[in-house]
């Protein structure tokens, strides 16, 4: 340790400093980033790791804030150092590990700062959700519900516990936070209940309600247009024959 009551600080440019103590010159440099962390966005649960090279004469004290409180190791925080690496490894993210990261670096003749940003993502959650409904056969079915989050968001759809695929009968799209089911011709089978789950790395969420497709009633049974044009034709071709 250089004792200042016996040096002499000479400052050569902003670069470094040379300190003559007890005869011997002694070149001293400031902290200077070679590697600075970059910008994350990362899911709630995932693990955070933010490294800094630093070069500089030593000792150098470092230290890590967060929205300018300084950061302690504990079970949430873990802070290493490898000779003049630096790491801050947060584990198990939550909402509120989001926010401006700052590294410190200090030694006896100057100090340097960076700073980088953490984003924490939720898993989504539905603002807005389709209600039960009713419709006559042979009219669309169109279901729309909307989530708070898309970013790797993936959407899926189930009517009675079955999956639902895209088909030409059953059009279904994701946009701009919006989900949305699209039944050209509903048919009497499009009964059910339909459920849209909206999963990330970070969880998932889900909305359901029943849908009814209603018939035409003949004679106390219902029916759909199909059934009912086929049980007219087997009518008129009834008529034809006992009118023969």
């Amino acid at each position: 340790m250089i004792d200042p009551m016996n040096s002499i600080v000479f400052t050569i440019g902003i670069c470094h400093t040379i300190v003559l103590y007890s005869g011997f010159f002694l070149e001293v440099f400031p902290p200077e980033f070679v590697t600075k962390p970059e910008p994350m966005t990362l899911f709630r649960g995932k693990q955070a790791r933010f490294l800094c090279v630093v070069n500089g004469s030593t000792p150098m004290n470092v230290l890590w804030h967060k929205d300018n409180i300084a950061i302690s190791a504990d079970e949430h925080y873990k802070i290493t150092s490898d000779k003049n690496k630096y790491t801050l490894l947060i584990s198990k993210l939550e909402l509120n590990d989001q926010g401006t990261y700052l590294c410190k670096a200090s030694n006896s003749v100057g100090t340097a700062t960076c700073s980088t940003e953490l984003k924490v993502i939720d898993k989504p959650s539905f603002v807005k959700t389709f209600e039960s409904v009713s419709v006559a056969v042979g009219n669309p079915l169109h279901l729309e519900c909307q989530v708070n989050e898309d970013t790797g968001v993936t959407i899926s759809w189930m009517k009675d516990g079955k999956k639902i695929h895209n088909t030409m009968d059953c059009k279904l799209c994701f946009e701009d936070k919006t989900a949305s089911l699209e039944i050209p011709k509903s048919k009497l089978k499009d009964t059910g209940k339909y459920t849209c789950t909206a999963a990330n790395d970070a969880g998932s969420s889900e909305c359901s309600s029943v849908i009814t497709v209603q018939g035409k009633t003949v004679g106390g049974k219902v029916h759909d247009k199909c059934s009912i044009f086929s049980l007219k034709i087997c009518i008129f071709f009834l008529i034809i024959v006992f009118s023969l």
